[in-house]
């Protein structure tokens, strides 16, 4: 098998169900050409298709994997089982039919769009990382291990990575087809909010988030909406409202949301990065300079180390210990005369000195301490 088919079943097995004309985007020069090479491998049994009815016309072939090629698969990865699961008849007959069989074509429409445009253009530009939805939630939910609960981790469409230019930009997709309500879209919010606190936290920039919608009248409502959430402001977001298998993602259809100082024109999807200012780049900061700040070397003058309060509880106690000594207690006890009265200051110096950021005394900076009274001496 030649490297071109061999790229072609890892894609088919890693995004479940690609049709012909996002793989021929993806790796063929024709769809003519993608159609011959791809019978072929369904032909052996590297892959699986199957063409879905619709009311009018005909559908594309969708392909899915195949058993030879989840052997294929399993024998370069080491990692039989992995592949096991994708080709039951009964996991791939329910995708046949599933709802959400249109959803996950656009989050693929959306990815093979940016490929082939990297493939046609003549600048340096290219999609780097390309994630499903399962491979996504595991890599947010590496960046975020010790600080935040993976249960409330988001689930993106998809993750990506794409540079042009010499610009690079990683993105989070939510893919909008139209069926979800207002309020269960803008609601995901709030955990994309908690994961760009829970990766600043780590020291992380959390990527850009990416709203694709079908129509410009959904995405005016949606921006709308997305604009009114309180916590919109804790992610860098952008959306479109585009057919990725007519129009390229890549191109200048990207308009940010509640970007101060955009005259109002689209961008491309390289410059999204540049000019959406990152919400915790300030939160990210302080937190290092703290950091750095608790691991700062001791200076000479201020010794090993801080005196604590189980060391200075001594020196605050001794003014009290000079007025009243331990065996009269239960006593009263007889008035300082003013002599006594200097020697009990002048015990209490130490204690003083720690409270006003003199550091702690030793031996040689103790003064003698006065004649305190006399437990025998008779109260007046």
């Amino acid at each position: 098998m030649g490297r071109t088919l061999a790229r072609t079943v890892r894609a088919v097995g890693e995004h479940r169900v690609l049709t012909t004309g996002q793989l021929a985007a993806l790796g063929f020069d024709s769809v003519i050409t993608a159609r011959h090479r791809l019978t072929v491998l369904a032909e052996v049994g590297a892959l699986r298709r199957f063409r879905p009815h619709r009311a009018v016309g005909s559908a594309p072939w969708h392909y899915l994997l195949g058993p030879v090629g989840a052997a294929l698969l399993g024998a370069e990865d080491r990692d039989n089982r992995k592949w096991v699961t994708a080709v039951r008849a009964g996991r791939q007959l329910a995708l046949e039919h599933s709802q959400r069989l249109a959803h996950l074509l656009g989050v693929n429409w959306f990815f093979a769009a940016l490929a082939a445009h990297a493939r046609q253009a003549d600048s340096d530009c290219g999609l780097r990382v390309w994630l499903n939805e399962t491979d996504a939630h595991e890599w947010l939910f590496e960046q975020v291990l010790a600080t935040y609960d993976h249960r409330d981790l988001p689930n993106p469409d998809g993750l990506g990575t794409w540079a042009q230019d010499g610009l690079k930009v990683t993105f989070l997709l939510e893919y909008d087809n139209g069926s979800e309500h207002l309020p269960q879209l803008t609601g995901k919010l709030g955990g994309y909010g908690g994961l760009a606190k829970a990766m600043a936290t780590s020291g992380h920039v959390c990527p850009l988030l990416l709203f694709c919608f079908p129509t410009p009248r959904r995405e005016q409502a949606a921006r709308r909406a997305l604009a009114a959430r309180h916590d919109a402001s804790a992610m860098r977001i952008a959306t479109t409202a585009i057919n990725p298998e007519h129009t390229s993602p890549a191109g200048p259809v990207w308009l940010p949301l509640g970007h101060v100082g955009n005259s109002g024109g689209q961008m491309a999807l390289s410059a999204l990065g540049a000019a959406l200012s990152d919400p915790w780049a300030q939160y990210r900061a302080d937190r290092n300079r703290r950091a750095s700040r608790q691991h700062r070397p001791a200076k000479p003058w201020q010794g090993t180390g801080r005196t604590t309060t189980k060391q200075a509880r001594p020196l605050l106690m001794t003014l009290e210990s000079s007025r009243r000594d331990p065996t009269l207690r239960g006593r009263r006890c007889a008035r300082p005369r003013p002599r006594r009265r200097l020697n009990a200051i002048v015990d209490a110096l130490p204690a003083l000195a720690l409270i006003a950021g003199a550091g702690s005394f030793t031996a040689e900076h103790q003064v003698p301490r006065g004649v305190h009274p006399d437990p025998q001496q008779e109260c007046p």
